[in-house]
């Protein structure tokens, strides 16, 4: 064989490897970058929360009123509906009662949050 064409051969088979790795490096660069970013938007969003809440201090008195009428509200609907039949509920129906009122608590707590969000953007 001809000793020129092993050493274009083997010129050409690294520089294609090196090329690849050269490729995945990028691509771990690009990745390390957007994990480096992350931090520094959520540390931009809490400036911004506590921002808003430096300007309307309101909310501070405002929450804790909210938080009671719902409970006073909440208490006062679950009292009406119960009858017997209600009350003499299997064991099993019991144990999913606490998943259905934080469920119930959780989709409340969206429905206020989509209802405000446009107020914070």
């Amino acid at each position: 064989m001809n000793p020129v064409a092993e050493m274009e051969e083997d010129f050409s088979v690294r520089r294609a490897r090196l090329i690849a790795q050269i490729a995945q490096q990028r691509g771990e660069l690009a990745a390390a970058y957007q994990n480096l970013e992350r931090p520094i938007h959520y540390a931009e969003y809490g400036m911004r929360g506590f921002g808003f809440l430096r300007q309307n201090p309101w909310i501070f008195m405002a929450v804790p009123a909210v938080v009671s009428i719902a409970g006073t509200l909440l208490g006062s609907r679950k009292g009406k509906g119960k009858t017997a039949t209600a009350v003499a509920a299997p064991v099993q129906q019991q144990k999913q009662k606490p998943l259905r009122k934080w469920a119930g608590y959780a989709w409340e707590l969206f429905q206020l949050y989509r209802r405000v969000r446009p107020y914070f953007l």
